[in-house]
């Protein structure tokens, strides 16, 4: 499967789900006239959102023999140091296991 044939799932998976809020979360760089404009935070994960309980969850999207880039590591550090999930998913069943005891 591709990156985004994984995500999609991800998507439809837990995307009626009550108990969590999963979005993408876009990064790059877009001209605006003569303006550039660049939105996204460095090495934000694939897609964010809120568990129930109001913890935060990114997942980050790798098809199989992709790595996580120094950035990516980086925002996972963050993110596990403020108290919230952080999943590196080659599947959507890697997410089920990593969010499954917050969704009971």
């Amino acid at each position: 499967m591709t990156e985004q044939e994984i995500l999609n799932e991800i998507l439809r998976v837990f995307g009626t789900d009550l108990r969590i809020r999963l979005w993408r979360a876009n990064t790059g760089v877009a001209r605006m006239g003569r303006r550039v404009v660049r939105f996204g935070v460095p090495g934000q994960a694939d897609l964010t959102g809120i568990l129930s309980g109001g913890i935060r969850l990114e997942v980050e999207v790798k098809a199989e023999g992709g790595r996580q880039t120094a950035e990516q590591k980086n925002y996972q550090a963050m993110i596990e140091g403020l108290g919230g999930v952080y999943v590196l998913a080659k599947s959507v069943e890697d997410v089920q296991r990593a969010i499954g005891r917050y969704l009971t």
